[in-house]
């Protein structure tokens, strides 16, 4: 009996320490994240710890391996980055870690898949920041000021509209860039609690085809529209912004003769240079493709210049 009860007990010690030995790294790895240190004023070893970071967000990139933060000390990183898929990149303070474009004839930051970037200012570039679609997985873009591109200060590449292609872009500036503060093809958008204002353009400019949701913005002072949409095959949703005082018109709805869905709701939409909302329709097709924009009472309209309204305008293009 006894050396019954000795054989289990070595039975049972035997599991624990394969359960040591080969489990339990296994359920610890499934969530770790490592994290690599950037600082820009930095001299001696660079290994990418916390105490002797990388002296460039470009090297932390490249020594980057699966599911990574790289956390970026203030300072001004003259640099174009491309941030791979399972990459995070965390500013300490987006007033003071600037990533500024070293060749303005590309992007400052390109965002692939899976990747994210925070608390940071991203100045100059083609394009502030540059979204491709590479395959699923959500891109965020969250706390950034984002100014002084040439071109857009976000530029969208057409994706899928499913949630694994999602775009996120919360709590940040976008402001003074070359044409529009936003433009996207074709994708699903969220776009909330941001300020978008002094483009050359239009704040938000989204082609045919896009699943949007826009919420709780400040859209004001673009040189363009406001909120530039088409109803072809939109699924989207504009509510609770504030639209105010842009050179155009305070969002414009386009219809090129598909039939989309859009509802307008709660937004305040005052003192913008031409209509509140300007319906443009392309001459060769019926007003009924109208039917799926619902502009709801719920709106706020104050003192644009044409009027809070437009009739359907028929247009020569699209």
């Amino acid at each position: 009996m006894n050396k019954l009860k000795t054989i289990k007990k070595k039975e049972i010690a035997g599991a624990i320490l394969l359960l040591a030995i080969f489990i339990l790294p296994i359920i610890s790895l499934a969530g770790s994240c490592d994290e690599i240190f950037v600082n820009d004023n930095i001299s001696g070893k660079q290994d990418g710890s916390y105490d002797h970071p990388y002296g460039t967000i470009s090297k932390a990139i490249e020594k980057a391996e699966g599911k990574t933060k790289i956390i970026v000390k203030g300072g001004t990183y003259k640099e174009n980055i491309i941030i791979p898929p399972k990459v995070k990149i965390i500013g300490k303070d987006k007033r003071k870690t600037i990533i500024k474009a070293k060749d303005n004839s590309k992007p400052t930051v390109t965002l692939k898949n899976k990747s994210e970037i925070m608390k940071v200012t991203i100045n100059g570039g083609r394009y502030g920041v540059k979204i491709k679609d590479g395959g699923k997985g959500k891109i965020t873009i969250v706390d950034c000021h984002i100014k002084k591109a040439k071109r857009d200060g976000i530029n969208i590449d057409r994706g899928g509209k499913d949630s694994q292609r999602k775009v996120n872009i919360i709590n940040s500036k976008i402001y003074e860039n070359g044409k529009s503060g936003i433009y996207s093809q074709r994708r699903r958008l969220v776009i909330m609690d941001s300020e978008i204002f002094d483009n050359e353009l239009d704040g938000i400019d989204m082609e045919e085809s896009s699943k949007a949701y826009i919420s709780k913005n400040k859209i004001y002072k673009n040189d363009g529209v406001g909120i530039k949409i088409r109803l072809d095959n939109a699924n989207s949703t504009i509510r609770k912004n504030d639209i105010f005082k842009n050179e155009k018109d305070g969002i414009e709805v386009r219809s090129g003769g598909h039939k989309g869905e859009i509802t307008i709701k709660k937004n305040t939409i005052v003192k913008n240079e031409r209509f509140g909302i300007v319906k443009l329709l392309n001459k060769n097709y019926g007003n009924t493709t109208f039917s799926g924009l619902i502009i709801e009472d719920s709106n706020n309209f104050w003192k644009n210049d044409n009027g809070n309204m437009s009739d359907i305008i028929k247009i020569f293009k699209h």
